[in-house]
């Protein structure tokens, strides 16, 4: 990996009702074009520092802790949690005070629970999305959909729920950030992450306990709930997006599942979708300049376009 974050970002919050959405901010106040960056499923936006720092030459750059990750204080039940429309609603609310602080149509960017939130909020508000750069979406074919919610009822472990058995499992306190870097460093879904990654990842996803522990701020019930949360539609979303975007999806492991790499070349015949070869879920961790790259080549055909 070649990229150096060479930006420094500022914290910032949004209010929303019962609480604040908590955002990292990369801005010289030089009038650059907003984008808004949105994490997977368990992660915050720090996570991504490697990638947007360098990004921040060209971008007025945003990256949220999405609800019950980081340290947004919006309230996060797991026992109230369906779906990702929540999700959706605070990225439109987001996108809102984005465009009224810079007068312009947002760039929405987002990986795994992210993208997927993203593309939700553009169907919803293609009046505040000037496009998406989306990094392999949780989008998943209704049938998946139909199988979680018949697990759910049933109470099943195991099968599609697998991935939130696991979340459940999870430790959530360390005796420091660096035990928990050095427990997670090449190992699981970690593996293929490089150290930096997985170091902004615990200092922007942890706190530090009175007794000096460091505590997981995305509870592990939380990121099992959006595991098991699936009654959005992308079928839907898809179905109305009218917005242009790239898609990059991974060769082993995608989340962005047949037949929506077909669906979403339907939506935008000049799109550049790709699969990445050697890619995992963890693409933006793994080939972080192809990722840059990526969103300065979707950007060149906006300004290309006129939008």
């Amino acid at each position: 990996m070649n990229v150096v974050a060479k930006a420094a970002p500022v914290r910032r919050e949004l209010a929303r009702a019962g609480g604040a959405i908590s955002f990292l901010e990369w801005d010289d106040g030089t009038g650059k074009a907003p984008l808004h960056f949105a994490h997977a499923n368990g992660f915050n936006g720090a996570t991504y520092k490697q990638l947007l720092g360098p990004l921040a030459d060209q971008f007025h750059i945003r990256a949220w802790d999405a609800r019950g990750h980081g340290h947004t204080t919006l309230p996060a039940d797991p026992a109230k949690h369906r779906n990702w429309y929540v999700y959706r609603d605070d990225l439109i609310a987001m996108a809102e005070d984005f465009h009224a602080a810079t007068g312009r149509k947002v760039i929405l960017m987002g990986h795994s629970m992210g993208g997927a939130a993203s593309v939700m909020a553009a169907s919803e508000r293609p009046d505040l999305v000037r496009g998406l750069v989306l990094i392999d979406p949780v989008m998943t074919p209704p049938m998946f959909r139909y199988m979680m919610a018949l697990w759910r009822l049933t109470g099943r472990k195991g099968g599609p729920m697998s991935l939130a058995d696991g979340a459940e499992r999870r430790r959530a306190v360390f005796e420091s950030r660096d035990t928990a870097v050095e427990r997670y460093f090449g190992r699981g879904a970690f593996r293929t992450w490089p150290r930096a990654f997985l170091a902004d990842y615990i200092e922007g996803g942890t706190r530090i306990r009175e007794d000096g522990q460091a505590e997981l701020l995305c509870a592990p019930e939380w990121e099992a709930a959006n595991f098991r949360a699936h009654g959005h539609n992308m079928n839907r979303a898809v179905a109305k997006l009218s917005v242009p975007f790239a898609l990059l999806y991974a060769a082993e492991g995608s989340t962005c599942r047949a037949p929506f790499p077909t669906l979403m070349r339907a939506r935008d015949r000049k799109a550049h979708v790709a699969e990445v070869p050697g890619s995992t879920h963890f693409l933006p961790m793994e080939f972080p300049d192809l990722v840059i790259a990526e969103v300065r080549a979707f950007a060149a055909r906006l300004e290309r376009e006129g939008r």
